[in-house]
């Protein structure tokens, strides 16, 4: 019976220990997806062909346009993969306020709307990113 107990008592502060280095994991995790997500990305793909070039430079053209004319300095990083030039831009735009953001994400849609192999996407990791 003492060494029922005993187990018993074991098993319990055992699954207590358990549950709370779970939780610090959790909190730990939850932190570092939080600085990870960037406001904007723009990826440019292949399906075998490479990527697309021109869209490419019409957006690097844009970016430095977008900075001139509204005095701001859009700080991006660059994530290149594969092996066809696929590139993701990936834009935390914290340099600019809320407004902003706005604008520069709405007008980079417009011009990369009919562009193919470019996506974009909003509030997401850099996926692509090499750490």
């Amino acid at each position: 019976m003492n060494n029922f107990l005993f187990a018993l008592s074991l098993t319990v502060l055992m699954s207590c220990h358990c549950t709370k280095k779970a939780t610090e994991n959790n909190t730990t995790n939850s932190e570092q997806t939080t600085e990870s997500i960037y406001r904007f990305n723009v990826s440019f793909f292949s399906i075998g062909s490479g990527i697309n070039g021109r869209a490419k430079q019409q957006y690097l053209d844009f970016i430095k346009e977008y900075e001139v004319k509204n005095k701001v300095k859009v700080e991006y990083e660059v994530a290149n993969w594969g092996k066809e030039g696929e590139t993701d831009f990936c834009f935390k735009l914290s340099g600019l306020n809320t407004e902003e953001q706005s604008k520069f994400i709405s007008d980079s849609k417009e011009l990369l709307k009919n562009s193919k192999n470019v996506r974009y996407s909003e509030n997401v990791t850099c996926k692509n990113k090499r750490n």
